[in-house]
């Protein structure tokens, strides 16, 4: 997906107009979308009421300083990067993870710096996943490379649907898996993890990751036979 003018100039209202129907969060904001947060509280506020699980206040921040985070984005995106994605990708991933930790209590910063570092730093992570990921499918070989592919145009047309969709469709494809492990591998897998450190992190031998691996693909490759026949 090219970034390009249009792109950029969208309102800081249109992540919230995406998210609506997906977060119970931005359901409570109400009126207008397109419009500027009802609440013009300072950082230093907005932060006291994340820290005590207010996702209402998280959802203003993200709206608020839009531009400012995707400027921080398109900082850390070379071409070849944006050939595979653009900052409203990231800048959506971020305001989802800042999201969870208001919901899960896990919000320590103490100060408006220590929040705009770690919002950074969930922006460079962001984009460090998403690269990681389509390069691995992009490089994948052997037995691999047609599952790679069938992943990869899966997720594009998942992009096309909608600006999270790869992220919904990741989920989606990972819970086509019942057994804990296996989404785990196939989770770091995605991620650009080879079988052997797999293997270390999970605790299992590398036959074992190996045969499971087989398993997961074939599996895959068969539920997304039916879903083309269906």
């Amino acid at each position: 997906m090219k970034e390009n003018a249009s792109h950029e100039g969208q309102s800081q209202g249109k992540w919230l107009n995406q998210q609506t129907a997906k977060s119970p969060l931005l359901n409570a904001l109400g009126g207008d979308p397109g419009g500027e947060p009802a609440s013009q509280e300072n950082v230093e506020s907005l932060l006291r009421r994340m820290r005590n699980g207010d996702r209402e206040a998280a959802a203003q921040f993200i709206i608020r300083y839009e531009d400012r985070i995707r400027r921080r984005i398109r900082g850390k995106l070379n071409p070849s990067m944006r050939r595979l994605f653009d900052s409203q990708d990231i800048f959506s991933t971020v305001g989802r993870r800042l999201d969870q930790y208001v919901r899960t209590g896990k919000l320590e910063a103490q100060s408006e710096n220590q929040l705009w570092a770690l919002i950074f730093r969930m922006a460079t992570n962001a984009v460090i996943d998403k690269s990681r990921m389509y390069r691995r499918l992009q490089k994948a070989e052997g037995l691999d490379s047609q599952f790679a592919q069938e992943l990869m145009s899966r997720f594009r047309q998942a992009e096309r649907r909608d600006e999270q969709g790869v992220e919904i469709e990741i989920d989606s494809v990972v819970n086509l898996l019942s057994d804990d492990i296996d989404r785990e591998i196939l989770t770091q897998w995605l991620f650009g993890s080879r079988l052997i450190e797999i293997a270390q992190s999970i605790g299992m031998a590398h036959t074992g990751v190996r045969k499971r691996w087989q398993k997961i693909r074939e599996l895959l490759q068969s539920e997304f036979l039916q879903e083309s026949r269906a």
